[in-house]
Parts: structure tokens; C-alpha cells; sequence
């Protein structure tokens, strides 16, 4: 959540598809749903979108992702048979929440965009779009200007203050998110905030750290 001179943006909109989690949140930062001015989604799989619906639908702010995963936002690529059924069995509590989606190939709850983004856009004025597909077709990430704050999703991970690869198995394409991973670092961010984990702050170092690894090791760490 971050509070902006146009009101409250969420980068991405929780767990749970009855948006428990985001009305946490607004309760942890006094806020309210009415304060909710834009969500901007990194991409579909669950553990990072399953509110979205339930968010709009409390605070009727616009949905922004990428056209790249619009079939699985809204159902359209949604499993059937077998695995759909398997799928809608699925509890959504802990790491079952992302197996669900993979599984079922959509999120819980369809929800469509009011807003495509593109490369390069600048969302509200202060949040600059920047394609990082790999994990997803149609991954983004979002940096925010005025705190140099990059929201990265799952382009990239933290763990113990440095910046890492995500794991081999949720990366589908390791070429383009090898890009997708440059084109953030390059922006030279004070503040990492990968999806999962704690952010970073005063990320520059670490930032360049693996710029260079980029540049000179080939290899996709099996675990990040």
C-alpha cells in the first residue's frame, strides 16, 4: 500500500479472494476502502491477486495489469476438467493458495482490467511500468518515483539483504526474466519490495551486486 498525493495505491491485492487482506492492511494503516485510488497488478497467479475483485468491488478503484495474462485474470484460460475440479477443492490457506491457481490456471475470483499498461507508462503520474515477463507472459513491475521504490512482484527476490534470482521451477521463461531482471536493477532503486519476503532499503549495492552477476554467470539457480 502506498499513500500518494492522489489518494491510497496497492501493488497487487492479497491471498485471500474475500480481500481479508487488503481490508488488514487498510485497518493497519488507518485507511479505509473509499481511500483505495488505483490496484496495480504484477501479475495473476494468486498469492498476489486473488483480492483484486473483492478490492474493486469494496472500493470501486480501476484494475491495472498487463494484457499478457488477461486470459488468466479472467478465467479464460481457466483449467477444465480434472484439474479444474482439483483445483476448486483446494483450500486457499498458506502456499495452497498459489498451488490452487497454477492448478486451476486463473484466479478464484475473474476480475478484467479498466486498464492495460504498457512499457514505459507512467500510472497516475508516479508509477513507471516496466514489462518483466518470465514469470508470468505478462508479468510487470512498477517503480515509483518519488521514493525510488521498485515493486518488482516476482522479477526478482530478496533474501538476507542481497537481490536473487526467483526460484527455477516458477520461472518459465530464465531468458526474458534474466532481461526482465536487468531492466529493474538498472533503474537503480533505493527500495527493493519483491513479493515475497522483507524489502530492501538503501538497495543500490546490492542492486549492482547482481547486475554483474547477470552479466557474467549464464546459470538459473535452482532455488534463486
Amino acid at each position: 500500500m502506498v499513500r500518494t498525493a492522489k489518494g491510497l495505491v496497492l501493488i497487487d491485492a492479497g491471498m485471500s479472494s474475500d480481500g481479508n487482506d487488503v481490508l488488514a492492511g487498510l485497518r493497519h494503516t488507518g485507511a479505509q476502502a473509499s481511500d483505495i485510488r488505483a490496484l496495480l497488478l504484477t501479475h495473476w497467479h494468486n498469492d498476489h491477486s486473488a483480492g483484486a475483485r473483492a478490492s474493486r468491488d469494496m472500493s470501486a478503484a480501476p484494475i491495472y495489469y498487463h494484457r499478457g495474462d488477461e486470459a488468466f485474470f479472467t478465467g479464460a484460460a481457466g483449467a477444465r476438467g480434472l484439474r479444474g475440479w482439483v483445483s476448486d477443492l483446494i483450500p486457499e490457506w498458506g502456499l495452497l493458495v498459489l498451488a490452487k491457481g497454477l492448478l486451476g490456471e486463473s484466479t478464484p475470483r475473474p476480475v478484467s482490467a479498466d486498464h492495460f499498461v504498457r512499457d514505459g507508462e507512467s500510472v497516475l503520474d508516479d508509477f513507471l511500468v516496466i514489462e518483466t515477463p518470465g514469470h508470468t507472459p505478462g508479468h510487470v513491475s512498477y517503480f515509483y518515483g518519488p521514493e525510488r521504490a521498485l515493486f518488482a512482484g516476482d522479477a526478482l527476490a530478496v533474501i538476507d539483504r542481497q537481490v536473487r534470482f526467483m526460484a527455477r521451477p516458477v520461472t518459465l521463461d530464465t531468458a526474458a526474466a534474466r532481461q526482465s531482471m536487468a531492466k529493474c536493477l538498472r533503474l537503480r532503486p533505493h527500495f527493493v519490495c519483491p513479493g515475497h519476503r522483507e524489502p530492501l532499503a538503501a538497495a543500490e549495492a546490492a542492486c549492482e551486486v547482481m547486475l554483474a552477476q547477470l552479466g557474467r554467470d549464464g546459470r538459473w539457480p535452482l532455488f534463486g
